[in-house]
């Protein structure tokens, strides 16, 4: 039986192909971004795709985090996608990405889609032997598209706009627990050959604070430009973004935040 994967180009579908596009995967994607990767548009119905059975069925595809697709609500698409797999694939075992945004208090468009797509396979979890739904947090890694998080972000003022004044909606002590993505794809391989289901969050306890985040990147940017960005924060609230243990099942990376931005940097400056 093969190992089929849907989404193979972005953040973590990238990683999961370098890392495994010589062993026995199918890679789909919507787009031809790696020699190997086969195109297949999920909004087709997939009566006629040429797989009828898997052993796992990796599904990692997502519309892409940026602003666009936030104002045309473009996330829910997935849940589409999800079900078209489900419902015409047999299926051993599913391995699906989530999102630590399900947590989100208010409402998200992405949290409130990963929602509906794990109920979905929660709702058809005897049509498999096991299903396994991951929740990561804040992962970094070797970005093949522009994203709208908030290191990216980051990156293009700085080093595509090249800007020296930036005014932030967010508070300077805003901190987040930054995990390597190639560590988590290591993870969820390892986990996928286990004969078991699960929900698990992924993170990193460490935490780096936005401030601290831009001192780091203002460290390259004077080496490459000699200029430095002077932020301007406009929330008084700070708000924590990191994977907690209370009441929940953690798979965590343990090194630290500070060190997966400055490769992210290393790499890619």
């Amino acid at each position: 039986m093969k190992n089929l994967v849907f989404g193979s180009t972005g953040l973590v579908g990238n990683a999961f192909y370098d890392l495994n596009h010589k062993n026995n995967f199918f890679f789909y994607s919507s787009t031809k971004k790696k020699k190997d990767n086969i195109v297949w548009n999920l909004n087709k119905n997939l009566k006629n795709f040429p797989i009828k059975a898997v052993k796992n069925c990796y599904f990692l595809a997502s519309p892409r985090v940026i602003n666009k697709n936030f104002k045309n609500n473009k996330f829910r698409q997935e849940y589409n996608w999800l079900k078209n797999v489900i419902y015409n694939i047999q299926i051993e075992k599913l391995i699906y990405i989530s999102s630590s945004s399900i947590y989100y208090k208010k409402n998200h468009n992405i949290g409130n889609t990963k929602k509906l797509c794990e109920k979905l396979i929660l709702e058809n979890k005897k049509k498999f032997k096991h299903y396994q739904i991951w929740r990561p947090f804040n992962l970094i890694g070797k970005n093949p598209d522009h994203s709208d998080h908030f290191h990216m972000i980051l990156f293009n003022l700085i080093f595509k706009k090249k800007v020296t004044n930036y005014q932030f909606k967010g508070n300077r002590y805003d901190a987040r627990g930054y995990s390597d993505v190639n560590d988590f794809v290591k993870k969820l391989l390892s986990y996928s050959k286990k004969k078991m289901s699960f929900i698990y969050d992924y993170g990193n306890k460490d935490q780096i604070s936005v401030n601290d985040m831009i001192d780091l990147y203002n460290s390259y940017y004077y080496k490459k430009y000699g200029k430095k960005i002077t932020p301007i924060f406009l929330s008084k609230k700070k708000n924590i973004n990191i994977v907690s243990s209370i009441k929940k099942k953690c798979i965590y990376y343990n090194g630290k935040s500070a060190k997966v931005i400055n490769n992210f940097l290393k790499n890619n400056t």
